[in-house]
């Protein structure tokens, strides 16, 4: 018979504490993987949006070129159809006929250049500038839904047995139970011999080791084995001795 652990309970408030943290860490990992695939999707659709709005500006962009172009056609029939020369006198005109029709065709045709300038110009970078901003934003909300990773966090220290105090608990024990005690040679130290029993049981005076106020007398399990096997048991790898089998007592000396 053993006595517990003085710090068996410690050791099982650890060991639940440490199946606590490992399962949350394991909860908390699930979440993160399944949020993890959800972003890296969530990537690859802003990717292609970012491509589908270049691919957009540029088309708008084409499709204002090919309307300046057709304004400018129009312009220069319109120009084509204002001759100097008149057929029904085959004579040239001034220098200054229709001359504000000439300046209101070259003013619309500098506003359809300007106007495909800036949409190739400066209307073009507004447009890139707005969409890579845009998806900059778009990129960096998805990346604050993935989060940050679980930490597993500080280890839980795992108390040690109290291999002295559960060795002196089964002493105290077997006082209480009777007359069974620890004996065994390899768990004493400072060992004396003092005496002999009338049986030939040799006696020490001795104290346990880790505690050296307490000194004792009495036998060792391995000589009483020796002389009388039945009295002497096995509790928890060392042996012990019934001393009610003895015609020796367990004594405090000091």
């Amino acid at each position: 018979m053993c006595a517990p652990d003085p710090n068996a309970g410690l050791r099982r408030q650890a060991m639940m504490e440490h199946r606590k943290k490992m399962s949350k860490y394991h909860s908390e990992s699930l979440k993160y993987w399944n949020r993890e695939v959800s972003v890296k999707q969530r990537k690859s659709t802003l990717t292609r949006g970012l491509s589908r709005s270049r691919s957009d500006a540029y088309s708008k962009a084409l499709w204002a070129l090919g309307k300046g172009r057709l304004a400018n056609e129009s312009l220069y029939r319109q120009k084509a159809k204002l001759m100097r020369f008149s057929d029904q006198k085959n004579t040239s005109r001034s220098n200054r006929y229709m001359a504000n029709n000439y300046k209101a065709i070259l003013d619309k045709q500098r506003q359809v250049e300007s106007t495909i300038n800036n949409t190739f110009g400066r209307n073009m970078d507004i447009a890139h500038q707005m969409i890579q901003r845009n998806h900059m934003a778009q990129v960096a909300k998805n990346r604050m839904r993935l989060g940050s990773k679980p930490e597993f966090g500080m280890p839980v220290m795992m108390p040690p047995r109290d291999t002295t105090g559960q060795m002196f608990n089964t002493i105290s024990m077997g006082l209480q139970i009777g007359s069974l005690f620890l004996s065994d040679g390899r768990l004493k130290e400072n060992i004396k011999e003092v005496g002999q029993s009338d049986i030939g049981y040799t006696i020490y005076e001795f104290n346990y080791i880790g505690n050296k106020s307490d000194r004792f007398r009495g036998v060792l399990a391995q000589n009483v084995a020796k002389i009388n096997p039945m009295a002497v048991h096995i509790i928890d790898n060392h042996l012990a001795v019934d001393y009610s089998k003895l015609d020796v007592e367990m004594e405090v000396v000091s």
